[in-house]
């Protein structure tokens, strides 16, 4: 799992006030068990005899705290036994619901998302979020789902967010190309050129 979703919060308070929260900007003790640990990742392709280099490439990206590097578990054992490195993402509704947000270019979201594309890492603000699916209200709302979704690595030491790995690139790609907004259309072919 590489997404966790925080508890929703009702205006600046937890709607559960004695509750310890853990999500993946804030994993705290349990960040090595979001996903595979970089030394299971190499213990693994030792064992079914995987090429590690590529697991990095496709898979890796995600750093959490104390764990490290942190890979999709899923889309390494598929990789693993179906002998073959692509994306093995499972697609949220939550991401649909996104894409409209960056077809509106809400609060510049089109081109953020293009300099996410090609591969620059994007200052973020992710205190303010409510937790919530429905109602963002500005750019850092939506950067920060996608954080919680695993669509976006984030690096805490800088409050910076990028796309982790090719396995997610490609399924932002193929996402970001549904949108019918001609200026996003645009700065993904921009992306694609830089």
């Amino acid at each position: 799992m590489t997404g966790i979703l925080p508890v929703k919060k009702d205006g600046s308070q937890s709607a559960i006030s004695d509750f310890q929260e853990y999500s993946v900007i804030h994993p705290m003790e349990f960040a090595k068990y979001v996903g595979f640990t970089e030394e299971e990742v190499r213990a693994l392709c030792e064992t079914y005899h995987g090429d590690f280099s590529m697991m990095r490439q496709w898979y890796d990206g995600y750093t959490l705290g104390t764990a490290g590097s942190v890979y999709n578990p899923n889309s390494v054992m598929k990789a693993l036994r179906g002998r073959e490195f692509r994306s093995y993402w499972t697609e949220t509704s939550a991401s649909k619901s996104l894409m409209e947000y960056i077809d509106l270019d809400f609060d510049g979201l089109s081109e953020t998302i293009a300099r996410l594309l090609g591969g620059v890492d994007v200052l973020v603000d992710t205190d303010g979020f409510a937790n919530d699916l429905v109602e963002f209200r500005n750019r850092d709302d939506v950067l920060t789902l996608l954080i919680h979704l695993g669509y976006l690595a984030y690096e805490k030491e800088t409050k910076t967010v990028h796309i982790p790995n090719e396995e997610i690139r490609l399924e932002f790609a193929k996402s970001i190309r549904e949108v019918k907004r001609q200026e996003t259309i645009l700065r993904v072919k921009e992306s694609d050129q830089l």
